[in-house]
């Protein structure tokens, strides 16, 4: 979602301050940040090379490598030496990894000590204006002497006020903070070194950038060394490794790939669960199949989609439980067998039916509901005098269109249970008929790229009627479900702003906010980049919107292959 934060100008000024070695001179001691200057780093090939890991690594060296990890990001993002194209993280990374590994235990925290001294002073920001800052994580581990050794400790902690003077693995943009990586290419596959470097990349990457790095299900400093201790079993591949650690972050924006972890093929049919039963939505045409729309499935293969698709869970990046069981729909299908069996139920009778896949290149773009279709109509009669609005199809070019719609009914839904047709629709269309005033629509918290674990938070407003003739001044019902995500999200926290409007579905995908992408050795993942809450404080991120009246889709409801929560809206409008 393309959100341009309105008037964010990041005005930081900052007064450098040049520290230099400084000796103990007459007992008195001045703080030093080192005596050499960044020297250049090898390459990553050389370094790579150098590095020799162990091949089943004891608790102490796990121990090692996790604090080693945590120390490279923080330094990664803090350091002013990564502004420098001279210094390589990656190499760096394999640098620090294979020293400590060859230094005896008491000596680890030294060599930290060392590699940070080794990459040169810094100065310190000016922190006048830091009244707007929030902070979301204060990387208080940095302060744990007994761990680190009071030497490292402090270097650690003065590191945490440096100015990294433009870092040039990241970049601030109005929505985001952008993650600026090497495009691997020729590295070996599946190698243990580079998922070490995969998993300390994106560890950290959260752990700097993300304001949402809070709101995961476990505490984000737990789950570093269970993926450093995960990246040395080579029974688990890449592919399983990252999509069970994006997982983790417990945020729907990202992506996946666990579709070739789970045999890369689908039973070609687009499914919904109901109370934790699944029912088929359309039977699809890739394929010929006896199915009809309303049919459970109760065995795929002999195991229950329900069962299934706990098996899958911990693969499926999801921000709560109504998207995974939305992404889960399709993914119970998935099959590495050139045919499947299965049973299913109609009007209580039980049938089995053998259904060949298909390639998942073939089928994932059929994955997205049936009202995910711009050709369809934007607006339309639903019933009697009820309007109805898609937003899915809705663009800017149907002004005129939509002024003499609305001019037809006093009652009104806007469905947003798909993806906007257009963004601008939110600031030049919607505003000219259903805003009266500029209201607080959302909250904005922008992480900052020279601030590692910070933010800013900045109020969006709703725009304004230019010609009050032409606002409607009718019902309107919003509808909402699971497939709302993102965008639709962002769209409903601004028509919610609306007197009167009501809010009725299910839980929403609870991923709004612009995306950032990060490059890792072997793929690429994509993370919700800001922070989006309402002005009351309330996150919409894990969340969802807020619903007036909660409506499930009900098994009996699938059966019949009604749409429950449209028929709620007409209900209540009428």
């Amino acid at each position: 979602m393309k959100t341009a934060v309105h008037n964010c100008n990041i005005q930081m000024k900052r007064n450098h301050i040049l520290f230099q070695v400084i000796l103990i001179v007459a007992g008195l001691t001045f703080y030093s940040c080192s005596a050499e200057a960044a020297t250049e780093s090898l390459s990553t090939e050389q370094a790579y090379a150098e590095l020799k890991l162990p091949e089943g690594p004891d608790s102490l060296q796990i121990h090692s490598i996790v604090q080693a990890s945590r120390i490279w990001g923080f330094a990664k993002y803090h350091h002013p030496a990564f502004a420098s194209s001279s210094i390589n993280a990656d190499a760096e990374y394999f640098r620090l990894l294979k020293d400590i590994l060859q230094a005896p235990d008491s000596m680890r925290n030294d060599v930290c000590s060392k590699w940070i001294s080794g990459l040169g002073p810094f100065e310190l920001q000016d922190k006048k204006d830091d009244g707007k800052i929030e902070t979301f994580n204060d990387f208080n581990w940095i302060s744990d002497s007994l761990l680190l050794g009071k030497s490292l400790s402090e270097s650690l902690m003065k590191l945490r006020d440096a100015d990294p003077k433009g870092n040039r693995y990241v970049k601030q943009t109005p929505v985001n903070v952008s993650y600026i990586e090497t495009q691997y290419s020729d590295i070996p596959q599946d190698d243990v070194a580079y998922r070490l470097l995969g998993v300390a990349k994106f560890w950290n990457a959260v752990d700097s950038y993300s304001p949402n790095r809070n709101l995961t299900d476990r505490p984000w400093d737990k789950v570093l060394p269970e993926y450093i201790a995960l990246a040395f079993d080579r029974s688990v591949s890449f592919s399983a490794l990252y999509s069970r650690m994006v997982s983790e972050l417990c945020d729907t924006h990202v992506n996946s790939w666990y579709v070739p972890i789970f045999g890369g093929r689908f039973v070609p049919l687009m499914c919904r669960f109901a109370e934790d039963r699944l029912f088929v939505t359309d039977t699809c045409s890739l394929v010929p199949n006896n199915l009809e729309i309303g049919d459970e499935i109760i065995l795929i293969d002999s195991v229950s989609p329900i069962k299934r698709l706990n098996e899958l869970a911990p693969y499926i990046p999801h921000s709560n439980r109504s998207s995974l069981l939305r992404d889960g729909s399709y993914a119970t299908l998935l099959t590495a067998k050139d045919e499947v069996c299965v049973k299913y139920v109609r009007d209580g009778k039980t049938y089995t039916a053998t259904i060949p896949s298909v390639d998942g290149n073939s089928f994932v773009n059929r994955r997205f509901p049936s009202q995910n279709d711009s050709t369809k109509p934007g607006f339309k009669e639903v019933a009697g005098d009820v309007g109805y609005i898609n937003i899915g199809s809705l663009t800017c070019k149907d002004e005129q269109d939509l002024e003499k719609f609305l001019a037809s009914y006093d009652k009104l839904i806007i469905d947003l249970r798909t993806y906007p047709a257009e963004y601008d629709v939110l600031y030049k269309l919607l505003p000219n008929f259903f805003f009266s005033q500029a209201r607080e629509a959302a909250e904005v918290l922008l992480p900052l790229a020279n601030r590692p674990g910070s933010f800013i938070r900045t109020t969006v407003r709703t725009s304004k009627a230019s010609d009050p003739d032409k606002l409607y001044k009718g019902k309107v019902v919003l509808l909402v479900n699971a497939h709302s995500q993102s965008m639709s999200e962002y769209f409903t926290m601004f028509m919610q702003t609306m007197p009167g409007s009501v809010t009725i579905g299910s839980q929403t995908a609870g991923a709004d906010g612009d995306v950032t992408r990060i490059q890792l050795p072997y793929a690429a993942f994509y993370i919700t980049g800001a922070g989006i809450c309402y002005p009351d404080g309330t996150n919409a991120q894990r969340n969802g919107v807020k619903i007036d009246i909660v409506v499930e889709p009900s098994a009996e409801g699938m059966m019949r292959g009604e749409d429950e929560q449209l028929q709620a809206a007409i209900d209540y409008l009428i």
